[in-house]
């Protein structure tokens, strides 16, 4: 008989792979609310937080609203240039009261770090409701960490100190309290609160609408929630609820006139945003709308439902994007496939350190934990000279600017416009001035006598033209009285004992001007190219080629301030 063979060794089962330890997962949420912190904390430089400022400190003062308007001196000029426009106009200046006391309050409590502040933890809390609901459908932490973090990197747009973070923050809470089911008695006196705090509480309508609408189509197949009557009861009362406040239910008409109003439709966040090139937002968009179409069959109503209503509303203005913030990452992360295998330990350890390395990041470029004001963006100097002179009479200023003059001009100076969107016909108005179309007829019209003058609108990279008019050795209806880096002063006649400046120095402060904007935002360098068109109309070659230069210097990231003229 032939030799048998050796018989094998059992295999023996390889052990299981050794868990991560137990303080691992405490340390990435701690990261993870670190990362998304450092998101949302640049200082404070939105425009319009300064008007914000001022209308909450006027109410907590004179407890009352500021209607009349008190701030600018033109709001009522002139004839309503669409239907509706007074509709608007009342919205707006009463439907943020409740979120401008508390931003004021804020500020007032801790200065500018404290707003900063509030701003990262309102929309740190955000993202952080977002990652539970993934969590929640799921049970899978890392995506769930995943779904906070794509939903911080579209809530990045957000990151301004103005009243819609209540929304956005007041929307996380919605929907936290709708996918628990609990409490729902909680839903009526949020949206009161929620209604006089920020006119975007209507969002909050289509959330209760979209669960409201998959407890019907639940109903409609037999199979009926325990908890039906109480979500209907709770919604019909929260929308009912909604209308206590100082414009009940105007807040429908006012977003509807908002389509025809040219002053809207001239500011970038109410374009459409683009989705080519490809960006967070264009990503998560078309990949939530995939994942939902592939798993059709297993996709909840409300899933469909607030996908499509927040994906309409995003591709309408750059501000609703992130809508697609708040359902895209859920969406996504529910109906993923389930990967099988356990996430290795090496991956594990690996995702604190990306978390690291996203907020290392944002330090390092200077956009993080900045609890402070860019004071650089505002016209403080030309302010001060106003103050100094008690200069009073009716003034001309650009709009960017007029927030920052509601705060420190008001009550000696009103604007003749501002970022809350009063008059149409006055901006048009204002368009023409600062743009050199008539203006000098129409600033005898309006009987202004002094002109408070940025240089330049530095998202388009324009020259503000009336700027270059002011300059002409023909124009002596003007004398510039006040230059530096960040504006300049024009009055018809100067404060006694006042000299006007020569007007060479206009293209001093325009040089100064955008100098200090490509240092501080290099991103946009587009006033380097205003100005070497302005250089080129009035025929001075040598200047136009230096800030020719400069703007490739800057798009090289080899930018020097250019040599003084």
């Amino acid at each position: 008989m032939p030799p048998q063979p050796a018989s094998r060794p059992a295999a023996v089962p390889a052990p299981p792979a050794k868990p991560a330890p137990a303080w691992l997962r405490p340390v990435v949420l701690a990261l993870t609310a670190l990362a998304l912190f450092s998101m949302f904390s640049a200082a404070s430089g939105d425009a319009d937080t300064w008007f914000h400022l001022r209308t909450g400190a006027f109410i907590v003062q004179n407890h009352k609203l500021p209607v009349p308007d008190p701030f600018s001196w033109t709001t009522n000029m002139g004839e309503p240039a669409y239907p509706g426009e007074e509709t608007t106009r009342d919205l707006n200046l009463k439907h943020e009261w409740l979120a401008q006391v508390i931003l004021y309050l804020v500020h007032a409590a801790g200065g500018f770090p404290a707003v900063v502040l509030f701003r990262a933890a309102c929309l740190t809390t955000f993202c952080a409701i977002v990652g539970w609901v993934a969590w929640r459908r799921t049970g899978r932490f890392y995506l769930s960490v995943a779904a906070a973090m794509a939903a911080g990197v579209i809530a990045r747009s957000a990151a301004t100190d103005r009243p819609f973070l209540i929304t956005y923050l007041l929307m996380a809470v919605t929907l936290w309290i709708l996918e628990r089911r609990r409490p729902l008695w909680v839903l009526p006196p949020l949206f009161v609160f929620w209604a006089n705090a920020h006119g975007g509480y209507f969002m909050g309508w289509v959330l209760l609408g979209a669960y409201c609408g998959e407890a019907l189509f639940l109903r409609l197949r037999k199979q009926p929630a325990s908890d039906e009557k109480s979500l209907w009861m709770a919604s019909l009362i929260s929308i009912l609820a909604s209308g206590l406040n100082p414009t009940y239910f105007n807040v429908v008409p006012g977003m509807l006139a908002y389509r025809q109003s040219i002053l809207q439709k001239s500011l970038k966040e109410w374009h459409s945003p683009d989705l080519w090139p490809p960006s967070w937002y264009s990503a998560l968009l078309f990949a939530g709308a995939a994942v939902l179409l592939w798993a059709r069959r297993r996709t909840r109503p409300s899933d469909w439902l607030l996908f499509a209503v927040f994906a309409a509303f995003s591709l309408m203005a750059q501000r609703n994007v992130i809508l697609i913030g708040l359902i895209a990452p859920i969406v996504i992360a529910s109906y993923l496939p389930e990967w099988k295998r356990p996430l290795p330990r090496m991956a594990e350890f690996a995702v604190p350190l990306a978390l690291l390395a996203v907020a290392g990041e944002r330090v390092a470029s200077g956009n993080a934990f900045q609890f402070q004001l860019a004071a650089w963006q505002y016209p403080a100097g030309p302010v001060k000279f106003l103050k100094d002179h008690n200069v009073k009479a009716p003034m001309f200023n650009i709009y960017e600017w007029g927030g920052y003059l509601m705060w420190d001009a008001w009550p000696l100076q009103k604007t003749f416009v501002d970022g809350r969107a009063l008059n149409e016909s006055v901006f048009k108005d204002y368009m023409k001035i600062a743009t050199n179309r008539g203006a000098q007829p129409l600033l005898d019209k309006y009987g202004v006598q002094v002109l408070l003058l940025e240089g330049f609108e530095y998202w388009r990279g324009t020259v503000y033209l009336l700027n270059a008019a002011l300059f002409d050795p023909a124009q002596t209806t003007w004398k510039l009285v006040y230059q530096d880096k960040t504006g300049m002063v024009f009055m018809r006649e100067p404060p006694p004992g006042v000299q006007p400046l020569n007007r060479d120095e206009i293209f001093v402060s325009l040089e100064a001007q955008c100098t200090d904007h490509l240092l501080h935002e290099p991103g946009k360098p587009g006033c380097a190219l205003g100005l070497a068109d302005l250089y080129l109309r009035i025929r001075n070659a040598a200047r136009s080629d230096t800030w020719r230069i400069a703007y490739e210097q800057v798009l090289n990231g080899t930018f020097h301030a250019p040599s003084a003229r």
